[in-house]
């Protein structure tokens, strides 16, 4: 399929037809993306391959059901369905003065920020957030969620409370500002597929980030100087906001989080033991200033999202994906502790840590210091949440995986200590 080789600027291996809406948006939205990759700096040419669904005969083709009303084009004036531009590295506040006018007259607008690492990022994007009354819902991994410039309009308890289908209807935006990469929160992506309709705008340097394809606009921009520009045109502009109050978006947005967050420790505290989720609601309590924390894959990750609590002490949130998910993540967390300024703590289900114990030798033999929260449930507690755990006949073998190990001479193997 891959007829031109290396010779094209990208190559893209479409899905098989299917008339669905999500089939649709999805050529649409890959054809957007090829336009503008093909007319970017030092144009050429981007290969896209359809494939076509067997039996390859007119009557099958014929057949072929249409599930869901085709998806319309982004708006009414024959605009693409994603609109592409790039942005100068130093945006003028007068060229973005369209966009920041648009978002001075929302009245429901959101700013999401998933994984990104972009140094004093956090601070202005938070300065944003407040000048718009937009509440910024802050993925750990964002850098954004904990920091001295928290404030109520950083909302982090969205990925409980979007569970619920009448509130995340409720709760529907105008316009949404997305940067980084898709967050973490399983409900917080399927909340911007519900509200597909609405402007959202991906703001990042490069690429695309949008693998729900929701986003109506790529802007192409780094996302500090972007917002830099953007609070310079806001707060010169004659157009604002009737007296500059904010409305009850951002109070209904705040008052849902903290009542989320409120039932959450509810929750916890009812626990007779520690608990997984437990850790990182301790965490958030415990960590000091400048500390680091590292999420394993599966399970803390997710965790992490869900019931860390932000606030003002900054926290490095870190976290690694090896090839098969779990790999690697001891030796990642390690070398994040050789360059840490502060305390690092890894917390790692059991069967990450099995599949890197070895990565325990580089601790001892360049005195690294780290804390790890080994998770020890004896196998991948993330699978009991797949409809495969209503198979017990087959599932604690094939998907639970218990080991039956216990790590305490691993870690005194290495030399370390185990409690």
């Amino acid at each position: 399929t891959r007829l031109y080789g290396p010779h094209v600027k990208e190559f893209v291996e479409m899905m098989l037809p299917e008339a669905s809406a999500e089939a649709i948006r999805y050529a649409r939205t890959i054809a957007c993306r090829a336009a503008a990759t093909a007319r970017s700096d030092a144009a050429g040419p981007v290969h896209i391959n359809f494939p076509f669904r067997e039996p390859l005969i007119p009557a099958a083709a014929a057949a072929l059901p249409a599930r869901d009303a085709v998806v319309p084009t982004a708006d009414d004036r024959g605009a693409p369905y994603v609109r592409v531009e790039q942005a100068p590295r130093r945006p003028d506040p007068a060229g973005l003065a369209p966009l920041a006018a648009e978002l001075r007259a929302a009245t429901k607008g959101l700013i999401v920020c998933g994984p990104q690492d972009a140094p004093r990022f956090p601070e202005v994007v938070a300065r944003l957030a407040e000048e718009l009354h937009f509440p910024l819902l802050a993925d750990p991994l964002s850098q954004v969620r904990c920091g001295p410039h928290h404030s109520p309009i950083v909302i982090d308890s969205y990925d409980a409370f979007l569970r619920d289908e009448e509130t995340a209807q409720a709760l529907a935006p105008e316009v949404v500002l997305r940067f980084g990469a898709a967050p973490v929160s399983k409900p917080l992506m399927l909340y911007l597929q519900r509200h597909a309709r609405c402007r959202q705008i991906m703001i990042g340097n490069s690429g695309w980030g949008d693998p729900g394809l929701t986003a109506s606009d790529v802007l192409h921009a780094h996302p500090r100087f972007l917002c830099e520009a953007l609070l310079g045109g806001l707060r010169s502009s004659a157009r604002r906001r009737a007296a500059d109050t904010p409305s009850d978006w951002a109070g209904r947005w705040q008052r849902t989080a903290q009542r989320a967050r409120a039932a959450l420790r509810r929750r916890l505290g009812q626990e007779p033991d520690p608990s997984e989720p437990g850790v990182f609601a301790e965490l958030a309590d415990l960590l000091p200033e400048g500390a680091a924390l590292f999420a394993g894959n599966s399970m803390p990750v997710r965790d992490l999202d869900t019931f860390f609590a932000g606030g003002p002490r900054f926290v490095r949130f870190l976290t690694n994906r090896g090839a098969s998910g779990i790999d690697g993540v001891i030796s990642a967390a390690l070398g994040a502790s050789a360059v840490s300024a502060g305390p690092l703590v890894l917390v790692i289900g059991d069967l990450s840590f099995y599949h890197d114990m070895n990565g325990l030798l580089a601790a001892r033999r360049l005195s690294l210091q780290a804390t790890i929260v080994l998770l020890h449930n004896d196998g991948g507690g993330i699978f009991s949440f797949l409809p495969q755990a209503d198979d017990p006949e087959h599932f604690e073998e094939l998907f639970g995986a218990p080991h039956g190990l216990d790590f305490r001479p691993a870690a005194e193997m290495y030399g370390l200590s185990y409690h």
